[in-house]
């Protein structure tokens, strides 16, 4: 399928786009099928001077309730699935979702991607991103990926171009867009790799809302390690230690099961969001000297 401005939608709702359920329309709407469709779309914006966001799994987003100005390019492309069993890799479109990629590992017995399981969104995304989960990112199973940049020039880099660190990309601060990224994996006994799947997937499902659940997932990024130790240390530990869990503004409320989760109990804005983050990192701050960083991404006009 190849691109066509006709089918560009105007004042389209995001709300039901995002993981948050909340947000406001987009100037412009256009859903890419196909990895060719994605980059022609990407481009024609450019050249008509058109502000684009790319728009994955809508997840780790708080989406501003002005909605966002320009085209929001949806990516859903899932046309390339190359599968080389000898070498154990996967190359896959970024529009399939970070699942998938679970799910293909899994089917294949490759290792390296269970710690992975049932984190939400889109290959792109968490790329973006650089998510992960029990000590290891996206980052740690990446070899290279096919970009475009804002000239339209498509073109393969390997991953130091990427700059990856935690939770961060060089995706978040230049205008490139991966079409498609190749991963690695080492081989995996089956049963192992079923059951280590299974336990992080209910694990997560004893702390994590629910998928009806408004939210963006981890909110806060985990703090850097202590002196001496490897690991960073948990932002939610922190922040239940502090009582948080009883904060709510307007909408938007502290999960109780696990306090680096804020929801929207059905009613939030992104302004109340937005809002209760704030005072969350008054709170930590003023009790505890740590200054704690946004894991998610504000996207649109918020009022300061």
């Amino acid at each position: 399928m190849s691109f066509s401005p006709e089918k560009i939608i105007k004042n389209y709702p995001l709300k039901e786009l995002t993981s948050f359920k909340i947000g406001g329309n987009a100037e412009l709407y256009y859903m890419a099928s196909t990895v060719s469709e994605l980059s022609e779309a990407y481009s024609y914006a450019f050249s008509k001077g058109i502000p684009v966001f790319v728009l994955g799994g809508g997840t780790n987003l708080v989406v501003s309730d002005k909605g966002l100005e320009g085209l929001v390019l949806h990516n859903k492309t899932k046309d390339v699935c190359e599968l080389d069993s000898e070498k154990q890799r996967i190359r896959l479109s970024t529009g399939f979702e970070f699942g998938e990629l679970v799910e293909f590992a899994l089917d294949n017995s490759f290792a390296g991607a269970e710690s992975f399981a049932g984190i939400p969104g889109s290959i792109g995304g968490a790329i973006c991103g650089n998510a992960g989960a029990y000590g290891q990112s996206i980052s740690d199973i990446f070899l290279e990926a096919e970009i475009i940049t804002p000239t339209g020039e498509r073109r393969i880099e390997e991953k130091a171009f990427f700059e990856f660190s935690y939770r961060n990309s060089i995706l978040k601060r230049e205008p490139y867009v991966v079409l498609t990224a190749l991963f690695q994996f080492s081989s995996g006994d089956l049963s192992v790799l079923k059951q280590r799947t299974a336990e992080i997937i209910e694990t997560r499902k004893s702390k994590h809302p629910n998928k009806d659940v408004g939210c963006a997932g981890s909110y806060f990024k985990n703090l850097p390690p202590q002196e001496g130790m490897n690991r960073r240390r948990a932002a939610g530990e922190l922040l239940d230690k502090l009582g948080v869990k009883s904060m709510t503004y307007g909408g938007a409320s502290v999960f109780q099961n696990h306090a680096n989760f804020i929801i929207n109990s059905g009613q939030a804005t992104a302004a109340d969001v937005k809002k209760l983050a704030s005072l969350i990192k008054d709170k930590v701050y003023k009790e505890t000297g740590i200054r704690l960083e946004e894991e998610v991404k504000y996207v649109g006009k918020f009022e300061e």
